[in-house]
């Protein structure tokens, strides 16, 4: 999954008293059907197919119950390769990259680069991230036709500690990746309340700016995302600023 998003649960201590640190998730799949490749990529998320339905298929993350690892991943890919009929190598020992290639091959995906960067640099360990999953997916498309994924979760404190409490969200789709956090919102106003004390009209644009450049860094079509940069500069230069209320 993202990044930004905190795995199972943590046990923390600050003096004497103990305290557990959770995240939990829940989200969909957007897509035509579940199929085996979905089964295998997305199983250990506590899939449902059935609900909430009209093209969607539920997902989670659950503290101490439902925390997909990357091991259960090659579970699921494992399997897929079987129900395939795709040769398996003798060597019990298999790892997520070569399994990929050999699937791979049979989807006729195995000259895709970005599958082909994936398989080279993933660590494949730990919890496993739904990006990775996405593009995965995309590439092994047995008419599932996955085009988004929409994931929102929440970190919390079994006591009630100074910021051991938030959320984030991410959308994930071929055209637009977009994450984000309440962490990033508590930083970003901070700092732009210091540049707005402080008359830094430098600093302040500069933050505002980066801001927006990070947003259509998302937008995965280079041409349409230089485009919508012009054309927002432009309506910048336009419009009226709006109090926001």
């Amino acid at each position: 999954m993202p990044s930004s998003a905190r795995a199972g649960s943590v046990h923390s201590s600050k003096g004497a008293f103990m305290a557990n640190n959770y995240y939990e998730a829940t989200g969909v799949l957007v897509l035509d059907r579940v199929t085996p490749v979905i089964q295998a990529l997305f199983g250990a998320f506590a899939l449902d197919e059935s609900h909430p339905g009209n093209g969607q298929a539920y997902i989670a993350q659950i503290a101490e119950t439902t925390n997909p690892q990357w091991p259960d991943v090659l579970d699921g890919l494992e399997d897929l390769a079987t129900q395939l009929g795709i040769p398996m190598p003798d060597d019990e020992g298999l790892s997520i990259p070569p399994l990929l290639e050999l699937l791979a091959v049979h989807f006729r995906a195995d000259e895709d680069e970005e599958l082909g960067n994936l398989i080279d640099r993933h660590s494949f360990e730990d919890t496993a991230d739904l990006d990775a999953l996405f593009l995965i997916a995309t590439r092994f498309d047995d008419g599932h036709h996955l085009t988004a994924i929409q994931f929102e979760g929440c970190w919390y404190c079994s006591k009630p500690r100074l910021f051991e409490f938030g959320g984030n969200g991410c959308y994930l789709s071929r055209e637009v990746r977009f994450i984000s956090s309440s962490s990033q919102a508590l930083q970003l106003g901070d700092q732009l309340r210091k540049t707005i004390v402080a008359a830094d009209i430098e600093e302040a644009s500069a933050l505002i700016a980066l801001e927006t450049i990070n947003l259509l860094a998302g937008v995965s079509d280079e041409p349409f995302r230089m485009n919508l940069r012009r054309r927002v500069a432009e309506r910048l230069a336009q419009t009226p600023t709006i109090s926001v209320t």
